[in-house]
C-alpha cells in the first residue's frame, strides 16, 4: 500500500493515549462512504492499517494549500466580505468508528457535530483544534481532500443579510481549502517545519 509506505516515510503514527492500532475494515467504512470507489482507497488504507485516533508522530509536518492559499471559492473583488488566505494548516487526530474509539474521535459523532457546517457531499475524517480535514465523497471533487477552517464559517444568515438571497451550495466552500487530490497528494505536499 503506498499510504502505508509514504506515512511510514514521514515517520508513522501514533494512537491518541498510546493505546494498540485498532484499524478499521472496509464493512465498517461502508456505512459512511462507497468503499469500492478508488478514489478513496488511500484512505480506506490509511484506515486499515492505522485505524483512527491516531496522528502523525512527526507533528511538525504542515499541509501545504493549493491556489496559492485561496479557498475553493472566492467572493468577487467588489464583494464586501474579502477571501481568506491560508498557506499552510496543522494535521491533528483521524476519527475512528467502533467500541474502542472515545466519542470524541468517533466518526459518526463528528457527522453528527459538523452537519449544516460543512457542504454537503462532505465527509470529516480528522479533526485538529477546531478546523477538519473533510474527504469530498460525491460531485465533481470526489475524492480530494480539503482543509475546513473554523475561523471563516459561513453563516447562512449572515449572507443573506449581505446580498438578499439565499446562500448558494457553492459560497460555502468559503473555508474550504484544496489540501490533496487524494490522501497520499495531501500527505505528500506536507512540509515538515521545525519548531
Amino acid at each position: 500500500m503506498r499510504i502505508k509506505s509514504l506515512v511510514e516515510k514521514m515517520g508513522g503514527v501514533v494512537r491518541v493515549g498510546a493505546k494498540p492500532f485498532d484499524p478499521l475494515s472496509r464493512k465498517i467504512m461502508s456505512k459512511f462512504l462507497d468503499v469500492d470507489r478508488k478514489e478513496f482507497s488511500d484512505y480506506l488504507d490509511y484506515l486499515t492499517c492505522f485505524g483512527g485516533e491516531t496522528y502523525l508522530n512527526e507533528v511538525f509536518y504542515k499541509l501545504t494549500m493549493y491556489n496559492n492559499g485561496l479557498p475553493s471559492y472566492c467572493y468577487p473583488s467588489d464583494s464586501p466580505i474579502e477571501n481568506v488566505v491560508i498557506k499552510k494548516g496543522e494535521f491533528g487526530c483521524f476519527y475512528g468508528e467502533g467500541e474502542s474509539y472515545q466519542t470524541g474521535y468517533s466518526l459518526s459523532n463528528a457527522i453528527k457535530k459538523m452537519e449544516n457546517r460543512i457542504p454537503t457531499n462532505f465527509l470529516p475524517i480528522e479533526n485538529n483544534c477546531g478546523d477538519r480535514i473533510c474527504l469530498c465523497i460525491k460531485g465533481e471533487k470526489i475524492g480530494q481532500i480539503f482543509y475546513w477552517y473554523h475561523e471563516n464559517e459561513w453563516d447562512e444568515e449572515d449572507y443573506f443579510d449581505d446580498f438578499g438571497k439565499t446562500m448558494p451550495e457553492e459560497v460555502k466552500m468559503q473555508n474550504m481549502y484544496l489540501v490533496g487530490e487524494d490522501l497520499y497528494d495531501c500527505f505528500n505536499r506536507m512540509v515538515l517545519e521545525e519548531e
